[in-house]
């Protein structure tokens, strides 16, 4: 909890917040809109004044959070932005997190300054990086390219970085070294060539690419998430390729740094790769002002087509052609890595696909039909289903049928209860944070529950759910516990299970404790300990049980 924005909140109402970007509607307590994270044919928006967040419902959306989440998404500008934007909408811009900002702003300066050292590490013609550099000509990554797109090399050296008599803990902040639980300084980026990661001209993170051969390993590792590094909204080599993207006002999007390093060094110089393969609304929307044509270069395995197809759908929705390479067990990175073998003619024409062809011949005509329906052109809607019917066999008219009662299907998705827990201390601070409650918890709980907790249950302050809101997780969760009927049940079933969490986690510690002293006083500890689970259970057995309130 951040105190300064906990009491902007206490400020804000969320839908007059909301009404200066979207028209709302009426539905009970609460307004509705169409969604602008995605294509919305019907309002699946749901904004809720009581707990100050709004919550999508469309199929594969999801966009949730608080007042200033929603600046934040629609206007693609950072958090800490957005909450002085809002503060300054409800004249008290002293309640901006600005002492946030300037921290921020040495997380940026620090890895300025670590990418520095990283890159004088690579280029440096020692044994240390030795490794490095031959991994990169083994790709055929000439210097050039290297130092234009700022590559560098961690070390083989678990103190490397943090050796380098630097501020260790705003290092950790930057999530480029890491404390063990012996309070030691390890470097996060171990035996990896490093690629910064750029976001409104500032250095936000990184991605290393192991030397290492262990299975272990993971293959390439991110900076964390944080509220200035999140990868649902990079794309790499945006920085270096957006002054070509713009003029060609076309955009080649792929899998991996390499494949953009590569297809650079081929002269295809409007690249960039998604983060972990993954693509969503906030990259999309990133070029979406600037690009009128995306050609896909696909993976050639089923993770490889199932990428390409979910990007497909993302552009279809913003009015973007899309062109698919797909070349079977081949990635951009091989098929440019050879200058003599790489003609960008003839992947175009000879494994050229449009995204209709693509998918119907991937994933049959069913599940093309429905990702054509996004579409918001009609003419493009039309020119794709005359390809589908000379694809499929089926009249032209038969398919806009069958799209039109698709369309008529609901799009709003049931939410799991499974997919969307949290750990029980979490779900208990979000349960007093959105409703007020007077449900006593006893000592044995009390002494075992964090401090951030306690101080929501005993002193709630005005505008907690919607600071609490800015996490995503959060925020889908306090839109479920908002529609519970019987919230003081709920709260009652949830200390009884979290008081059967923690009594057995004191039973298991007993055990051990007696295994390894054989003093019989952990042995009585554990049989006073059962005698009060078996206590509990009995009490609660004919009652509902801890998720049947929903």
């Amino acid at each position: 909890m951040h105190r300064e924005s906990t009491e902007l909140f206490s400020h804000i109402q969320i839908e007059e917040v909301i009404k200066e970007y979207l028209p709302l509607q009426p539905i009970g307590e609460n307004y509705r809109a169409k969604c602008p994270f995605h294509h919305d044919s019907d309002p699946s928006m749901v904004v809720s004044p009581k707990i100050g967040i709004f919550k999508c419902f469309g199929a594969g959306c999801g966009a949730t959070g608080n007042a200033a989440s929603f600046i934040s998404k629609y206007d693609d500008i950072p958090y800490p932005l957005a909450l002085a934007q809002l503060a300054e909408k409800i004249g008290k811009p002293h309640l901006a997190p600005k002492a946030r900002a300037k921290e921020f702003s040495n997380v940026f300066e620090i890895n300025e300054f670590a990418l520095s050292l990283y890159s004088n590490t690579l280029f440096q013609k020692d044994s240390i990086s030795e490794n490095a550099r031959m991994a990169l000509r083994d790709r055929r990554i000439t210097q050039e390219t290297a130092k234009l797109f700022q590559l560098g090399y961690s070390p083989n050296n678990w103190t490397w970085l943090a050796n380098q008599h630097l501020d260790n803990e705003l290092l950790e902040k930057a999530n480029l070294i890491i404390k063990t639980d012996a309070g030691h300084y390890r470097d996060f980026f171990k035996n990896r060539i490093i690629f910064p990661i750029f976001f409104q001209k500032k250095l936000i993170g990184f991605t290393g690419r192991t030397l290492g051969v262990s299975d272990k390993i993971p293959k390439y590792l991110n900076s964390r998430d944080t509220d200035w590094f999140k990868k649902s909204k990079l794309l790499y080599g945006w920085a270096q390729n957006v002054q070509e993207i713009r003029r060609q006002r076309e955009i080649v999007i792929t899998e991996g740094q390499f494949d953009v390093l590569q297809l650079h060094q081929r002269g295809i110089q409007n690249a960039v790769a998604v983060s972990g393969s993954y693509f969503g609304p906030d990259q999309a929307n990133m070029f979406k002002k600037y690009v009128k044509k995306a050609t896909i270069m696909s993976d050639g395995d089923k993770a490889g087509i199932d990428a390409t197809i979910r990007v497909g759908e993302f552009l279809i929705e913003r009015n973007i052609d899309s062109h698919i390479i797909h070349v079977e067990g081949k990635d951009p990175d091989d098929l440019a890595r050879y200058k003599h073998r790489f003609n960008w003619d003839k992947l175009n024409n000879k494994y050229g696909y449009s995204f209709v062809e693509f998918c119907h011949e991937q994933k049959g005509l069913e599940s093309t039909l429905k990702r054509i329906s996004g579409h918001r052109n009609k003419l493009k809607l039309s020119q794709d289903l005359r390809r589908l019917s000379e694809l499929s066999g089926y009249d032209e008219k038969h398919l806009e049928h069958w799209l039109t009662q698709y369309k008529k299907a609901p799009f709003t998705e049931d939410i799991k209860i499974d997919n969307t827990q949290l750990k029980l201390e979490d779900e208990l601070m979000l349960l007093y944070a959105v409703d007020d409650l007077d449900v006593p918890i006893n000592g044995f709980l009390k002494k075992r529950l964090g401090a951030n907790v306690l101080e929501v249950i005993n002193n709630k302050p005005d505008g907690l759910a919607q600071d609490l809101a800015r996490n995503d997780q959060f925020a889908t969760r306090l839109t479920i516990l908002d529609r519970i009927k019987d919230k003081e049940q709920y709260a009652k079933d949830l200390i009884i299970k979290m008081n059967l969490d923690f009594m057995k986690k004191e039973v298991t510690k007993n055990k051990k404790l007696y295994k390894e002293t054989e003093d019989v006083k952990y042995l009585e500890d554990v049989e006073k300990m059962v005698k009060n689970i078996n206590k509990m259970k009995l009490k609660v057995r004919n009652g509902k049980s801890y998720s049947s309130t929903l």
